[in-house]
């Protein structure tokens, strides 16, 4: 199999039909449909369902096309890492940071992203799960991101440490004098929550954690901006929309009036992990390593796990 086959496949896969396939490739339409059943026979499998107006993948064509997507970003990554390389003595590493993260980590992000001796790190934010899937896909060395799902478990990874998140909530709120906010207090409160899906691994922790008696409709009110996470958050409960979970330590409520943030009791602590494909190389070690020792910064918000 040769890597023309994957981009060829892929091509069908992606226009769902040969013409504007072909058209996309600038070869004619009998040379690709040749190419892909020469695939298709050295595979010993189907991998096109053709109609009369389309095309469609079979299961076995689904497989190929995800695994194809992660083999050809792999090529297109290596090749631009040897160019690189060529012009710089330093590694290239690509690192995704999930949203918060770079709240929490903020001094040691920026000493990452100018250099960690040997190492040139590009360090951008993404959502938890676009994290996730860059590193999958080779589009990333390591992923900083909270904690993950079962279903997400099938990277490398090592836990940084835990973050201690207290409650946000509205000015003059009847426990806006309390010191410490007991979570038993909060059973009645409506709960402003960042969206599900890029933090699978913790949404429900932090739901179960401030509603333990569980939540009734309409009880979890979802502030679907995650570009300005935690202003929007904190915006929502200024506008007495409800309370929501906030990272402590996060000076001066980034410019929000009219909210207070009060640390919880029994405390509510996310992990944060470090993830790669494994095995990893030992330029990936080192910035994990660096990774791991950077949570003993005062600055970075982060008990460091034992």
């Amino acid at each position: 199999m040769e890597l023309r086959h994957l981009r060829y496949f892929l091509a069908v896969a992606d226009e769902g039909r040969f013409r504007q396939a072909a058209q996309r490739l600038h070869i004619s339409t009998p040379s690709l449909s040749q190419q892909i059943r020469a695939l298709e026979k050295e595979l010993r499998v189907p991998l096109l369902e053709r109609t009369p107006h389309a095309v469609r993948l079979t299961p076995a064509g689904a497989v190929l096309a995800e695994r194809a997507r992660i083999i050809l970003a792999e090529v297109d990554r290596t090749l631009v890492d040897v160019s690189l390389a060529g012009a710089s003595s330093r590694a290239q590493l690509t690192m995704r940071v999930a949203h918060l993260v770079e709240l929490v980590l903020k001094g040691s992000l920026e000493l990452a992203a100018s250099g960690i001796d040997g190492l040139e790190v590009s360090v951008s934010s993404a959502r938890g799960d676009d994290a996730l899937e860059a590193v999958r896909q080779g589009r990333a060395d390591v992923a900083v991101v909270w904690s993950r799902s079962h279903q997400q478990r099938d990277l490398a990874g090592t836990t940084l440490g835990s973050v201690v998140f207290g409650v946000a909530l509205p000015a003059g709120h009847a426990l806006d004098g309390s010191v410490i906010v007991p979570v038993a207090a909060l059973a009645g409160e409506v709960l402003v929550m960042f969206p599900q899906a890029p933090f699978a691994g913790i949404w429900e922790q932090v739901v179960d954690h401030l509603l333990p008696e569980g939540a009734a409709p309409g009880q979890v009110v979802v502030e679907p901006d995650l570009i300005n996470a935690p202003l929007a958050l904190f915006r929502a409960v200024a506008a007495g929309t409800g309370v929501a979970a906030c990272i402590l330590g996060i000076p001066a409520h980034q410019g929000i009036e009219d909210i207070a943030l009060r640390p919880l009791d029994p405390p509510l602590r996310l992990n944060l992990e470090a993830v790669w494909r494994a095995p990893g190389t030992i330029d990936v070690r080192r910035l994990v390593d660096f990774l791991v020792e950077s949570t003993s910064d005062r600055e970075a918000l982060v008990v460091p796990a034992r």
